[in-house]
């Protein structure tokens, strides 16, 4: 963003979009995801299922990204949990979710 700026790229209605995420809490959304953060309702899940974690942790960053932010990008927390049941079901399987494969 600064080097858009900084290079004149960017439009003004570019950098009010930013600055209303930054205000609702949009732009941070998936900040755990970048940081590969696992949330507790799939750990909970990954010690649930032997052998889950482990595949799970063998996957590459990009795979553990798309994992992680189809789980967090759940608006209620039923799918959310659903979608970390499946997951980790899945990885005790040494699978990843079908829509995935």
């Amino acid at each position: 963003m600064a080097y858009l700026n900084s290079e004149n790229l960017m439009q003004e209605a570019g950098n009010k979009t930013i600055e209303f995420a930054k205000k609702n809490g949009a732009w941070f959304n998936l900040d755990g995801v970048e940081a590969l953060v696992i949330p507790e309702e799939l750990k909970k899940e990954f010690n649930n299922r032997l052998g889950s974690l482990e595949y799970y942790e063998s996957l590459s960053k990009l795979v553990k990204k798309i994992l992680l932010a189809w789980a967090d990008l759940a608006k209620r927390p039923e799918t959310r949990q659903k979608r970390s049941i499946e997951i980790a079901e899945n990885a005790s399987r040494k699978m990843k979710p079908k829509q995935f494969r």
